[in-house]
């Protein structure tokens, strides 16, 4: 399946909380705590360019349950005409029972923990033509208050990937977020970019 997203950021918390009440289903609250190992591949990029492959392990927890996903993702940036970014990824994730094993397995074969993330999640249901959009009200430290909005497809032809994005915009103007406040950085760039602002 491909994943095709977008996310924005969010100015006013607490007005997108109340409009996504008022269109969508809500799904309970989340927290994810994400490590993303990378392996160095030199004279080798990924599909964002990058001369390593990346993968994570997200810890997650809802209420008194845990569980941990291993997710390798093949990402892809795209941009329309009009200029708005959006992602198209070939996600492949798995549940797995403990991460201990597969941190040491990462470590001896010579990947590392590049950079960690936590998201505090609000989740949402909004039925679309093109399938259920799941929508994620997100609070990531240090970055900030965003909305992401993702609907999977068992297509990435370029028509069908227009006919989604623009049902995605569409939610967002739902939810009064104009499309000037999409982010077209990854969360792991972004975070990379706060730290380094740190020194």
């Amino acid at each position: 399946m491909f994943e095709i997203e977008i996310k924005a950021h969010v100015y006013d918390y607490n007005t997108t909380e109340a409009k996504l009440n008022s269109i969508a289903t809500y799904q309970g609250k989340t927290e994810k705590q994400d490590t993303y190992w990378h392996f160095a591949t030199p004279g080798k990029t990924n599909t964002q360019g990058r001369p390593y492959i990346s993968v994570r392990i997200r810890k997650e927890q809802t209420n008194d349950d845990t569980k941990v996903f291993l997710t390798y993702k093949r990402k892809e940036l795209k941009q329309r005409a009009d200029g708005t970014t959006f992602e198209v990824n070939d996600e492949q994730e798995t549940l797995i029972a403990d991460a201990t094993p597969l941190e040491l397995l990462l470590s001896d074969t010579g990947y590392v923990p590049a950079v960690k993330k936590q998201k505090r999640v609000q989740g949402w249901i909004y039925d679309t033509p093109h399938g259920q959009a799941h929508i994620e009200l997100c609070t990531v430290p240090p970055l900030g208050d965003f909305i992401e909005i993702e609907i999977l497809s068992a297509s990435n032809e370029k028509e069908t990937v227009a006919t989604i994005h623009k049902q995605l915009c569409d939610i967002l103007a739902l939810c009064d977020i104009p499309q000037s406040q999409i982010e077209p950085r990854f969360y792991t760039d972004m975070l990379k970019e706060a730290t380094q602002e740190k020194y």
